[in-house]
């Protein structure tokens, strides 16, 4: 073969390798210009997962007992015997108030109103029992054995609350004959064993009684039994359900943090209450504080451990929803192209991401489901899908100018 020839058939074979690897190229890019465009719905997998059900707080120790102490008397504090951490024996004197003058005198006029009262009811009394007597026998009118009936009855109930005023005053501690001008003061003593969390008061300083029915008193100390400390905190009513007394709790502390305490919950509260306007249920946690000095206030971040299941087929919380009491998700279907292609064009910013969604909705498939445990990031499904599904983890039928669901 001449070498003419021999160059001409090496052109036409580069040519034609040319005309190859251009085609080659260009069915590439057709491909790739073909692929399936991406949703403008965020979107997450049905998969299998552990659900393990945990629900998290931050709570505070307190003593499971302690007890605000009060003074029976107002009047102005004359003397502190106990601060702040003071260890006390029930009983002890932990400050002195001088009642004010007014209060003295009737208190010391208590006992004279008491004996008086007392007297005229036990002649009452006696008057009630000789006239009925006579009116079983026939021998009394009925209107005088009405008036004695009745003077009986108003002698009795003056007597008790002479007694009541009386009982006040002697749990005070203060001594009744006493006169007002040589009143020397009332005693404030520990209700219980335990330990002065806080004194709230000064030498000097005045205050209410604590057993006034016009006000609540004054708060002079608090004292605590510091040998029982619980965590206590606020749980959202929406992880109520998911736990209850004697479940097993972690419990860190911030004056602690490389240690992990047990504990178990010991009570739940019956009826909710408004913190910061969530509605919350008061949890108290029973700790072993193996060994650990725990004080009052201290921060206390809570994991309580609930039920758990390995390898269950789940989705993510936020893809399912609930319409007219049926929970469901938003299943992807396949996604024809050309379907898209009628979207507007002119649009941009946010119109043209709301119309782009607006044309998504006819390729997601509204599905009910039954749904099983679930934790924080994921939850069980026990129909409704299967593995590989992709759902919409927001609500694709919902337009951004609408409040309400708009279900095609």
């Amino acid at each position: 073969m001449s070498a003419k020839r021999k160059r001409k058939i090496t052109i036409v074979s580069v040519i034609l390798l040319i005309v190859v690897i251009g085609g080659a190229v260009a069915i590439k890019a057709s491909t790739k210009d073909k692929k399936a465009p991406e949703s403008p719905v965020k979107t997450g997998k049905a998969e299998v997962a552990d659900i393990q059900v945990k629900v998290t707080e931050v709570g505070t120790v307190e003593p499971e007992v302690k007890v605000d102490v009060k003074s029976a008397l107002s009047g102005k504090v004359v003397e502190i015997l106990h601060r702040d951490g003071d260890v006390v024996r029930r009983g002890d004197v932990l400050a002195r108030v001088e009642p004010d003058l007014n209060q003295a005198q009737s208190l010391a006029e208590t006992k004279s109103s008491l004996t008086a009262t007392e007297i005229r009811f036990n002649e009452a009394k006696k008057n009630y029992e000789a006239d009925n007597q006579l009116f079983l026998q026939g021998l009394l009118a009925p209107k005088a054995h009405r008036d004695t009936e009745t003077a009986y009855f108003e002698a009795r109930e003056e007597y008790d609350k002479a007694r009541q005023k009386y009982a006040i005053v002697e749990k005070s501690g203060i001594p009744i004959s006493q006169s007002a001008e040589n009143f020397q003061g009332s005693n404030v003593v520990a209700p219980m064993d335990g330990v002065v969390l806080t004194k709230n008061v000064e030498i000097g300083e005045s205050i209410t009684s604590g057993v006034s029915s016009f006000n609540a008193g004054t708060v002079l100390f608090t004292v605590a039994d510091t040998s029982r400390m619980i965590v206590k905190a606020g749980v959202n009513e929406v992880d109520i359900g998911k736990i209850h007394v004697a479940m097993p709790v972690k419990v860190t502390l911030d004056a602690y943090p490389k240690v992990v305490f047990k504990g178990k919950i010991d009570r739940i509260a019956p009826a909710v209450r408004i913190d910061d306007k969530v509605r919350v249920f008061d949890v108290e946690i029973r700790l072993d504080a193996q060994g650990r000095e725990l004080r009052s206030g201290m921060t206390a971040n809570i994991e309580v451990i609930g039920e758990r299941k390995d390898k269950v087929l789940s989705v993510p919380v936020e893809s399912v929803f609930k319409r007219d009491e049926q929970e469901i998700v938003y299943v992807k279907k396949a996604v024809d192209p050309k379907a898209l292609a009628a979207e507007p064009k002119k649009l941009e910013g946010e119109a043209k991401k709301q119309a782009e969604k607006d044309a998504w909705k006819k390729f997601f498939e509204k599905r009910p489901v039954v749904t099983g445990l679930a934790d924080n990031g994921r939850v069980e499904i026990l129909s409704g899908v299967k593995p590989g599904d992709e759902i919409a983890i927001e609500d694709p039928t919902v337009t951004k100018d609408k409040n309400d669901d708009n279900d095609d």
